[in-house]
């Protein structure tokens, strides 16, 4: 007898075990809110001296001019499609040493030529030789404009006017740029390949090459949202 009512008391715990919703399951939830901001990267790296020389000692120097060779390298890393222009932050080169007072010191910014490694489509750029333009030519003092000269992209924002996102190190074509730089003063010093000639700088009647002396420009490169 005890052992068939042992027998019964298994069968009908088995029975509750397996009997579908015979027991309310218990549980508890927490919510926590996962945010994410994006920020826009661009970052412009001069990886090379940012003062580049140019010394002319020789005649042969002056009529053939010197050519800096990856004067100035660039990369670019950015996370969203990207412009870059260059222009002089001033008209003419300013004279800090003056060796004499034969010619004249004002010297305009364009007889300074670049060329870049990288191609631009926009209508002024740097694909061969070309005058850089100072601040007034270039127009870019309040942001490029038909006439600022690009490095990457152009002015606007549709298909093929601006340089996609990426990195230098991946994108070594199109996000790193090499410079060369060249003047070239012949004799006298009238810098004949300058979009701008000496004697437009001038304003006014006067030497038309440039006085012997030292001088510096400053030349400003641009990395912008394409807008």
């Amino acid at each position: 007898m005890r052992k068939q009512l042992l027998t019964l008391a298994a069968i009908m715990i088995l029975g509750l075990s397996f009997a579908p919703n015979a027991v309310a399951q218990l549980s508890d939830e927490e919510y926590n809110y996962v945010t994410m901001d994006l920020r826009g990267i661009l970052n412009l790296t001069m990886t090379t001296n940012p003062q580049v020389d140019f010394v002319f000692r020789t005649i042969q120097e002056y009529q053939q001019g010197i050519t800096r060779f990856n004067a100035v390298q660039l990369e670019v890393d950015a996370t969203m499609n990207w412009d870059l222009y260059a222009y002089a932050s001033t008209d003419n080169w300013t004279q800090v040493e003056q060796y004499s007072s034969n010619g004249s010191a004002v010297l305009p910014a364009e007889i300074l030529e670049i060329n870049s490694s990288v191609a631009s489509s926009a209508p002024q750029n740097f694909n061969d030789f070309t005058s850089l333009r100072g601040l007034t030519n270039s127009e870019a003092g309040g942001g490029p404009t038909i006439e600022t000269q690009f490095l990457a992209g152009e002015l606007g924002t549709g298909a093929g006017e601006s340089f996609a996102p990426g990195t230098a190190a991946a994108n070594p074509g199109t996000h790193r740029f090499r410079l060369d730089m060249r003047l070239v003063p012949d004799i006298p010093a009238t810098f004949p390949n300058s979009e701008v000639a000496i004697e437009d700088a001038i304003g006014a009647d006067g030497p038309e090459f440039a006085a012997a002396g030292y001088y510096y420009l400053e030349v400003v490169y641009s990395l912008v949202e394409d807008l």
